[in-house]
């Protein structure tokens, strides 16, 4: 599964590039029109169309969040996108200020809805009312009450945006021309897509849940990109009605929808490609690091066994066996943790009897005949094994080694048990050797970790794997299990790996893994390029689009 920031990028990237071109349409549909009367008004009414198509293009290679990358203008381009959209909304407005309404024709003898029901075309204001500009009925940005918490420049484009929407509405109803009433809706819905842009305002908040709603590709995200599809669309269906009624206007944007439909679907298959194969070769390398831990605890297994060994190849410790001396025992063995930096150390006699817990002197004379360690090595065999063992806060994992303990006569004669704990530490130096995130589980119950909690100190162990799926996968069927997880409310790319007894019995979990949003580090500079050529070829790719488009209605003339 791929990380969200991926689909919410490409979805970002897809809705602004479509209403880029949306613009451009009804730019060109204005400058088309300008052509043949060059029109001051005319001349604002497209300028301004056409600089909010250029926010539209600047703003798809935004990028929503610092791990991919950076924008294509760096840390200002959203600013750039805002300034120009701006502009570009007050050249709108000020086009319909400047041009008056169409009047309502006044002859005698006919009805006036027979006038009314119909798309007006007469441009001659009313010699007894001129026509006046409406002022916008918007409050100022002071009484939204969020003053000083950022630019007033912030909340100028959903007031623009609201401004445009009733100019175009009042001329579709008290004017004649109520052909332009979808431009009305179109900027209703981009007042409630700039509205809710300003929560990215409180992005950086202390409040994690005004931070985690206001978040890129959270719900306010998506509901700001679905009122900006929403108006584009209202927008885009309008035009397109108009601009198919002149062939050459109706090759210029196919060529040009065309292209855009090319590019994106080029630029969103190579970013999948890009950031899956980064994905699948962050699992593989996952998959040799939980190797890598598993090699780990093997190498501590022969590391106490070799100190178990030398436990029993001490003829004075045998011979304290035989005569059953625990001060002896204790005596020999009083620094032998210390030294080897191991946790625990049992010497039994042959029939299973605690002679000594180096741990623990003062705890000795139970029975440990039913333990397989302690039996096997009664028998003669040198074993090395994986255990949990409750404890306070969460279980321990212990690895040990049981070694027979022969006198001179080598006669078995006792055995020797070391232990050492997997800890914290333990999972610190994987840690430190791979740069991955790591951690041991007893059954389902994590029992050491490299995850800290927010004190800075105490980990996260205790804590049980409550996926039905890792549990079955690892647990019950006892094979690996990879892919993408929720850890501690953070998405990770993990591997789990069973860990098995020395009877081959799953008595736990390996854990490795690496936050997800660190393939879109990895493939983010990769994206921001893509996303930036894209965005300078769609420019380029107009240029073309226009001169094939006027060649061919010229020859079809």
């Amino acid at each position: 599964m791929l990380p969200i920031q991926f689909f919410g990028q490409n979805v970002h990237f897809a809705i602004s590039l479509f209403a880029a071109l949306v613009f451009f349409a009804v730019f060109w549909l204005h400058f088309d029109a300008w052509t043949a009367k060059k029109q001051l008004r005319e001349f604002v009414n497209w300028a301004g169309f056409l600089l909010v198509a250029l926010s539209f293009l600047v703003h798809a290679t935004v990028i929503e969040q610092s791990v991919l990358g950076n924008s294509l203008l760096g840390d200002i381009s959203e600013t750039v996108s805002l300034i120009i959209r701006i502009i570009g909304y007050g050249g709108i407005i000020l086009s319909q200020l400047i041009d008056p309404l169409q009047p309502k024709p006044k002859l005698q003898g006919l009805e006036e809805n027979q006038y009314t029901t119909g798309e007006g075309t007469a441009n001659v204001p009313e010699p007894d009312r001129p026509a006046k500009p409406t002022k916008s009925n918007a409050k100022a940005p002071a009484a939204i009450g969020f003053a000083g918490l950022a630019n007033p420049i912030h909340f100028l484009p959903p007031l623009q945006a609201l401004t445009i929407a009733g100019l175009y509405w009042r001329r579709g109803t008290t004017g004649l021309e109520r052909h332009l009433k979808p431009i009305a809706v179109s900027f209703l819905l981009l007042f409630a897509f700039e509205l809710l842009a300003l929560g990215s305002l409180w992005q950086d908040s202390n409040n994690p849940l005004i931070a985690k709603f206001v978040a890129s590709f959270g719900w306010l995200w998506i509901a700001q990109h679905v009122f900006l599809l929403a108006g584009v669309l209202v927008l885009g269906h309008w035009v397109w009605q108009y601009l198919t009624r002149r062939f050459m206007s109706q090759l210029f944007m196919l060529f040009t929808s065309l292209t855009l439909a090319i590019f994106l679907l080029t630029t969103v298959s190579f970013t999948f490609l890009l950031t899956n194969n980064v994905q699948k070769a962050a699992l593989d390398n996952l998959q040799t690091a939980a190797s890598v831990l598993g090699y780990a605890i093997n190498g501590k297994k022969a590391e106490t066994l070799a100190n178990t060994e030398a436990i029993a190849a001490s003829s004075d410790i045998a011979d304290a066996i035989v005569a059953k001396d625990h001060k002896r025992l204790v005596s020999l063995t009083e620094t032998f943790l210390h030294d080897k930096k191991q946790s625990s150390l049992v010497i039994t006699g042959d029939a299973g009897q605690v002679l000594l817990r180096a741990e623990n002197p003062d705890r000795w004379g139970d029975s440990l005949s039913s333990d397989t360690l302690i039996r096997r090595a009664l028998i003669g065999q040198s074993t090395s094994t994986v255990s949990a063992k409750e404890d306070v806060l969460a279980p321990l994992i212990y690895i040990k080694s049981a070694t027979p303990i022969r006198d001179t006569n080598k006669t078995i004669v006792g055995a020797a048990v070391v232990g050492l704990v997997a800890d914290n530490a333990f999972v610190d130096g994987i840690k430190h050797a791979t740069g991955l995130d790591s951690a041991i589980y007893a059954g389902n119950v994590r029992s050491a970790t490299t995850f800290v909690a927010p004190d800075g100190v105490s980990r996260w162990v205790g804590v049980k794997e409550s996926s039905n799926k890792i549990q079955t996968t690892v647990l019950k069927q006892g094979k690996p299990f990879s892919g993408s997880v929720n850890i501690l409310n953070r998405q990770f790319l993990a591997v789990y790996a069973p860990l098995r007894d020395v009877d081959n019995t799953v008595i736990g979990m390996l854990f490795i893994g690496q936050p997800q949003v660190t393939i879109l580090q990895a493939a983010g500079r990769s994206v921001q390029l893509t996303f930036m050529v894209t965005a300078a070829l769609l420019i380029i790719s107009i240029v073309p689009a226009y001169l094939i488009s006027r060649y061919l209605t010229r020859q079809l003339d």
